[in-house]
């Protein structure tokens, strides 16, 4: 074993275990990003185009351009992240900060106002870029945050497992209570998924959603700031 190998092998001894709760709480906030992928991969395109009445070409290319400045910023909110000092670390006022952003955005992102249809492109991009941008406010140092919870190369791997799984938990589930609560078909709304007092009802839900995974995922890992 060379010298370098027996450090790690050191560092890693001396890392204390992390307690299921500390994994659990870390995992949750990835509820939000799932939440906020699954509208956008799911019901937005469905929502401007068949209920608002945009069209498809349209809507596309308004995702396409918030993503595209979503790429941009990733990198930059990861550099801000690493060189932040404060009291309370590098990571967790960034992911405070945006619980109550993300949740209001998403919200407006689905009760746009009445507008012509070339404002309501503009809305659409702007609120989608904000959206978005605050899910990278809180996921970028939310992802940094697991290799500085252990040094320990299986409790990182199972750390990753938990968030993976909530990510996915989140998307699914939330795939399913706006299918079968929010957007059910009902006599009024034969066809559930254009009725947009259903998306109404559907974004103050998962806007609650997301408010609770991000604010529960911060505590909960707050006292680990000290590492």
């Amino acid at each position: 074993m060379t010298a370098s190998q027996t450090e790690d092998v050191g560092a890693a001894a001396e890392t204390p275990k992390l307690g299921l709760s500390t994994k659990l709480f870390y995992g949750f906030g990835t509820v939000a990003f799932g939440v906020k992928d699954q509208g956008f991969s799911s019901l937005l395109l469905i929502f401007y185009n068949q209920v608002i009445g945009l069209p498809a070409a349209t809507v596309g290319a308004a995702i396409m351009i918030a993503l595209a400045v979503d790429s941009v910023l990733d990198p930059i909110m990861g550099q801000v992240s690493d060189n932040w000092r404060s009291r309370w670390g590098r990571r967790h006022p960034f992911m405070y900060a945006a619980a109550v952003p993300v949740a209001l955005s998403y919200v407006l992102l689905w009760n746009p106002p009445d507008l012509p249809p070339s404002l309501l492109f503009a809305y659409l991009v702007v609120v989608a870029i904000v959206i978005r941008s605050f899910i990278t406010m809180y996921e970028i140092p939310s992802s940094a945050l697991a290799p500085e919870l252990t040094q320990d190369y299986h409790e990182r791997t199972r750390v990753f497992a938990f968030r993976q799984f909530f990510g996915w938990f989140g998307g699914v589930g939330m795939t399913i209570l706006a299918l079968q609560v929010f957007l059910r078909p009902s006599a009024e709304n034969p066809v559930g998924q254009l009725n947009r007092d259903g998306y109404q009802a559907y974004s103050i839900a998962a806007a609650a959603v997301m408010l609770v995974a991000i604010l529960v995922s911060a505590v909960g890992t707050h006292r680990h700031i000290p590492r």
